[in-house]
């Protein structure tokens, strides 16, 4: 499935537009993020329009895509920018009015934090009018992805939200709180259905698979 994006300037790896080892390592090409496209099972693809030579490319890895044309002399990999692969075929695309200009903080897979200004956030569906046997509305199992610019190596990283944190200047605390009560989901009608926070599994750091330890 396609989702069309809010017009996103960018530059991606040329090497990563070739099957030849042409290109030095960060050299890039100006493009314009146009759509993602979601496949259930795997890590999504984007499609980029190359305005210097016509194209719309349509399968772009996300760890080529930065906002940056000079990229950092360093490999990020799709464990570095992304969590977890695709769990449903549709998907639905939101920018939320509010959280423009805050700031997300993200830790990745392989323990790098990433931080950057909120763009957009995408969120997972079933089939519209058909009952969807995924894993999108199994509540351990739905990930929102919530996607930033890193603003240090100018990578396009995308973080479910209780792998993030998010901070606006005028309404967060110089020091924020460690939320020891918060629960990741609360079903007031199915107690069985509700996981809890112990203070460590914070911005990443759990191995579990439901996020209860």
């Amino acid at each position: 499935m396609l989702i069309s994006t809010p017009y996103t300037e960018c530059y991606v790896k040329k090497t990563f537009l070739t099957d030849k080892p042409l290109y030095s390592k960060d050299e890039t090409i100006f493009g314009v993020l146009m759509a993602i496209r979601f496949i259930r099972g795997r890590a999504p693809l984007y499609m980029v329009y190359l305005p210097s030579i016509g194209a719309l490319y349509d399968k772009v890895d996300q760890c080529a895509i930065f906002n940056k044309e000079e990229t950092p002399n360093e490999e990020i990999t799709m464990k570095d920018v992304g969590w977890w692969d695709c769990i449903s075929d549709y998907w639905q695309l939101t920018q939320i009015k509010c959280l423009k200009g805050f700031t997300v903080h993200s830790k990745s897979r392989t323990n790098k934090l990433y931080s950057g200004q909120y763009l957009f956030t995408c969120d997972p569906q079933g089939k519209h009018g058909e009952v969807d046997w995924g894993q999108s509305e199994v509540w351990h199992e739905h990930k929102t992805k919530t996607y930033f610019f890193d603003d240090k190596t100018g990578v396009l990283v995308s973080s479910p939200n209780n792998k993030m944190i998010i901070k606006d200047s005028s309404l967060s605390p110089p020091t924020l709180e460690t939320p020891n009560w918060l629960r990741v989901y609360k079903d007031q009608y199915s107690p069985e259905r509700t996981s809890l926070e112990n203070g460590k599994s914070f911005l990443g750091k759990t191995n579990s698979f439901t996020y209860e330890e």
